[in-house]
């Protein structure tokens, strides 16, 4: 279980209903600037998310956390600690979630923070507050199943570069998992930065059961670690516990063989021992780029003996009948001056 909760804005549980509009007696007294607050669309321990509207009629996350008391007030000292390292950066990448507005504080007993809204699943920007739900990769995987290795590679590489950007930052993610990517205008983005912190950080279990690296989360390689398991769920079907095996109706066609070696880049990114892992986001973004090239070099290496041997029986059919088309036009050139 996620010690942050679910995704920001987005964390709309892995069910796919939406969340009911609570009626007015149950809004938060608290007031957002320029922000209608609408309902409650997700939550966890260290905070509730809002969907709200602003004045001009754009719809928003609004991600609202309470300075809680006792051993707990840490969790909300923890998240506006990383707030405050992470809003800078936001809008610096467009795999990143990108925080538009944050106020509050602790004078106030609460902090909020404003963020892109997630598309709806069913109708993408075409929001309706009643029924909006969330687009995940969690919901993704919900309505297909395992996804194609194609868009496997398309999806783990645009994370793979928001989450490198965000180690430059000296910054680490924490708790990366299929519910806690997003999609605005149908692009991937990592959401759920309630447990993002300095990279030099002490280590601890922080995250979400399933995706914690065996050493714990906090460094470059665990959000790796993590990533790798996001994408074994894309590829399979599976849950993260079910890791590594494949899916058991896995046969010999095409795209099944392709998908057990594609298997091959998740397994390296879960070593188990961190230094077996890529040793950069960079270094899984290429793995994953090259996948698909590499593929073909090794189909052509499989098949280019047999393939150069029926081009050379056509080429050899192609000169026979040259030759016989040349001896023809010769006979019949004799027979015409005679």
């Amino acid at each position: 279980m996620s010690t942050a909760g679910k995704a920001p804005g987005h964390e709309s549980q892995d069910s796919s209903g939406p969340a009911p509009i609570l009626p007015s007696s149950d809004l938060p007294p608290i007031s957002v600037p320029e922000h209608q607050l609408i309902r409650r669309i997700g939550g966890g321990g260290s905070g509730e998310v809002w969907l709200a509207r602003n004045t001009f009629g754009v719809y928003r996350a609004v991600k609202i956390v309470r300075f809680l008391e006792g051993g707990r007030r840490q969790i909300s000292e923890s998240e506006l600690a990383g707030i405050l390292k992470y809003e800078p950066v936001s809008r610096l990448h467009e795999g990143l979630v990108h925080i538009l507005q944050a106020g509050g504080g602790e004078e106030r007993g609460y902090f909020y923070y404003v963020m892109e809204l997630a598309d709806d699943v069913n109708t993408g920007q075409t929001i309706d507050a009643e029924t909006y739900s969330p687009r995940t990769i969690r919901q993704e995987i919900q309505k297909q199943g395992r996804l194609p290795v194609g868009e496997c590679i398309r999806l783990g590489a645009a994370m793979a570069s928001a989450l490198g950007f965000l180690h430059r930052q000296n910054l680490v993610h924490r708790d990366l998992k299929p519910s806690n990517i997003i999609f605005v205008n149908g692009f991937p983005k990592l959401a759920d930065i309630g447990l993002v912190t300095g990279m030099a950080e002490e280590r601890v279990f922080a995250g979400t059961a399933g995706f914690i690296p065996p050493e714990g989360s906090g460094t470059a390689r665990a959000d790796i670690y993590s990533l790798g398991k996001v994408l074994y769920e894309m590829m399979t079907g599976n849950r993260a516990a079910e890791y590594p095996a494949l899916p058991a109706d896995l046969g010999t066609s095409s795209e099944d063989l392709e998908l057990a070696q594609f298997s091959r880049i998740s397994l390296k990114a879960c070593r188990t021992n961190p230094w077996a892992r890529y040793r950069s986001t960079d270094e899984l973004m290429i793995a994953l780029l090259s996948f698909r090239f590499n593929n073909r070099m090794l189909w052509w290496d499989a098949n280019r003996w047999p393939l150069a041997r029926l081009i050379g029986v056509f080429g050899a059919l192609i000169g026979a009948g040259f030759i016989i088309f040349l001896v023809w036009r010769c006979v019949l050139l004799l027979q015409q001056n005679q």
